[in-house]
């Protein structure tokens, strides 16, 4: 049986943090600040990676809960955590995938998830995990890179390289439909803009930035 946290998980969470920290440079991290900000009350991120969200959750989050399965994106998280706490109410790391969060139904204002969905093995089971834990009326903010929709070369490119691509990259899928995964779960997809990570490679470079609301 395959290590899930095996040798290309750890150096992928040693050349991650770096990888990205380009496309922040290049101007990532407005397109973050934008949407994060948007983040209310009762807060929860999934997949939260490195930290590069912490910084721009306002002063409305009243409650940070950040997740992260990985063990070892969980040391970078740590540290940015109490190296620069976010200015919010409070917060509290927990390790847990996105398929069975461990909280209860209805308890959470916001979920935010960047650069996420590519990543989970089952991402539809994640999405209905994401509307159980929202309120009625919450909103899922989401960034994700996605299948080009729109250049049909480079689709097929993401398509060609996408099991060497999930392997090398800690399990990140360059082909994914997110935009149709969420239009298909219990969320209402209320808005969506399309984009490109500055500074990427090409197989991860189409984006997609939203907000989908709990019914």
């Amino acid at each position: 049986m395959r290590d899930p946290w095996g040798l290309n998980e750890r150096m992928f969470a040693k050349w991650y943090p770096k990888v990205v920290g380009l496309s922040e440079d290049a101007g990532q991290r407005e397109t973050r600040a934008e949407l994060i900000g948007q983040a209310r009350g009762r807060t929860l991120e999934l997949g939260a990676g490195n930290g590069y969200n912490l910084p721009h959750y306002p002063a409305a989050v009243t409650e940070l809960v950040v997740t992260e399965p990985s063990p070892h994106m969980l040391a970078h998280l740590r540290a940015a955590l109490q190296a620069d706490p976010p200015p919010v109410g409070s917060w509290e790391l927990v390790r847990t995938g996105a398929e069975e969060l461990p909280f209860d139904d209805d308890s959470f204002d916001t979920v935010t998830a960047a650069f996420v969905h590519c990543t989970i093995p089952r991402p539809r089971l994640a999405l209905r995990e994401i509307a159980r834990v929202l309120r009625p009326g919450g909103r899922y903010l989401f960034l994700e890179h996605v299948r080009s929709p729109d250049n049909r070369l480079l689709a097929a490119f993401q398509d060609a390289i996408a099991i060497p691509h999930t392997y090398i990259a800690a399990g990140c899928h360059p082909n994914r439909r997110i935009e149709a995964l969420i239009a298909d779960s219990p969320l209402d997809l209320v808005g969506v803009t399309h984009g490109h990570m500055p500074r990427s490679f090409p197989s991860v470079r189409p984006t997609i930035r939203g907000v989908a609301v709990a019914g």
